[in-house]
Order: C-alpha cells, then structure tokens, then sequence
C-alpha cells in the first residue's frame, strides 16, 4: 500500500490523523507481513485486532485467512472500514478496548474451544492499560503481538537491574520477546520515537503453575504493585505496610534476599520466593 496509497484514501474520506488520539498510522507493508509473520497467522485463526486505523493490518490478516474482529473507537475510520471490508470476514466494532470485555471479544468467534490471538498497532496511551488487561482478564488470550513504543518494549522484556512492575507482571505469567525495531519513519505522521514489535505467548494453567511454584498469581502481583509504588525505596522501606519491624529480617532471610535491594533489582524467581516468604 505505501504511504502515497495512504495519503489518497485519508484525502478521498476527507481524514486527518487526530493528535488528541495519538494517530500515527502505519504505512509499511514489511512490517505488517513480519508481525503477522511472528504471531504465527494462518487460515481460520481467531485474531483480535485493536484500532485497525486505515487497515494494513486488518488486511494482511485477512488475507492469510484468518477470522478478525477489530475495535475501533474513531467513528471515520469505522466507516472507512466498513466501506474497504465488509463482508470479508472482518467482524467491526466501534467502542473503547478498555470497555470491550475479553468474554465480548471471545465470543465473537462463535461456539469453538479454540483460543484467541491479539495483533495490534496500539496507540501509545493505551499500551500498559491494554497488556494488564489480556495478561490478567479471562478468557486471556494465546498471545498478543504488539507494535509499541520501542521504550515499552524494553521495559517489559528487562532483566534485574532495570525491571519495572508491567515487567514482573509479563514475566510471571508469559515469555516475551522484543521481534524487532520500527523506525519512526514507518508511519504518518512520524512519531517522535521509535518502536518495536513485542510478541507475547501467555502460559497455559499448568505452566503458570510451575513457574509460580504455588504462589498465588493475585498475591504475587499485589506485593510487586506495592514494592514498586517507591520504585526508589529499598524493599524493606516499600513493603513496611505488610511487616512489623521484628519480621522484617525474618521474611527476607526466608526469602534469601537482601531487605536493601531496591525493586527494579529483582528478578521474577526472587518476587516469587518473595512472596511465598510473606504469606
């Protein structure tokens, strides 16, 4: 398609990329094809696609036979869409993701045990939002592959020294990788920063459990929200809620680590045992 081939559809709908939304639509067919490439799509998968925008994605999708529903909350594009694929073995919704449940988004399909998939260009402002969301809602899907801010990316797939909690959170249920960078230069308008493909494939129940080893998933990311909420404290100082002064020493060396650490210094394995030493 091309940015020019862009550029000639926003002007035939009389469109303007919103700032208010963070629009930046994506051009490059490249990046598309990999994306659909590394989320593995193929005939008949059941793919959730969120702000579809003009629709490079929508259409590489559809074209390796997949089934998509998409959310698209712009009223324009809706109707762009609409026009460019209805009747293509696209389901279009207009609404907010965040207002969207994953049960809505599920059945949508239809009847079936087979699960869902989640491929998306998401708007900066709703990347950590929409991640919690299939991390932690059910039916949680199999994967999602996301173009984000190349920031995020990097964040999620850290290690001890540089964790943040959205990187406890993804590391404990799923594995993550970064794919690959996309330069700014992929969309229009240009965005003042690059990004990058992540891909994520959630744990099935049994594998959750074993890397959990026990710990409960909600006790666990409580105590890594609260630990990070003084992301510069060190632990004993940003868990002191949940401790007496006399447990303190106790839990910690239970736990074999040392109560100084600060939370971006941990990896998952010690937030776990962290946390079984705190229940």
């Amino acid at each position: 398609m091309g940015l020019a081939r862009l550029k000639t559809i926003l002007k035939e709908y009389g469109l303007r990329p919103l700032k208010s939304r963070g629009q930046h639509f994506l051009f490059d067919e490249g990046v598309v094809a990999a994306m659909a490439d590394i989320a593995g799509i193929g005939p008949g998968d059941r793919v959730v696609e969120i702000g579809p925008g003009w629709g490079i994605l929508t259409a590489e999708l559809l074209e390796r036979g997949a089934r998509v529903t998409a959310v698209e909350l712009d009223r324009r594009l809706h109707r762009l869409l609409t026009d460019r694929f209805g009747g293509a073995g696209l389901e279009l919704r207009r609404g907010d993701i965040m207002k969207t449940t994953n049960r809505e988004l599920s059945e949508s399909f239809g009847p079936g045990k087979d699960g869902y998939k989640v491929v998306a260009n998401l708007p900066y402002a709703i990347t950590s939002p929409v991640i919690r969301k299939f991390l932690l809602e059910e039916p949680r899907p199999v994967s999602f592959t996301l173009l984000v801010q190349r920031e995020v990316a990097d964040r999620i797939t850290a290690r001890p020294g540089r964790m943040a909690s959205l990187s406890v959170f993804v590391q404990s249920l799923a594995d993550a990788t970064k794919a690959f960078r996309v330069p700014r230069g992929s969309f229009y308008p240009q965005p003042k920063v690059d990004s990058a493909v992540l891909h994520v494939v959630l744990l099935n129940e049994a594998a959750e459990r074993e890397r959990l080893g026990g710990v409960d998933r909600d006790c666990l990311l409580g105590v890594v929200q609260e630990a990070f909420s003084g992301r510069r404290k060190q632990l004993h100082n940003s868990l002191k809620k949940r401790l007496k002064g006399a447990e303190i020493e106790e839990v910690f060396r239970r736990a074999g680590i040392d109560p100084r650490e600060r939370p971006e210094n941990l990896s998952v394995g010690e937030w776990i045992r962290l946390t079984r030493a705190l229940s």
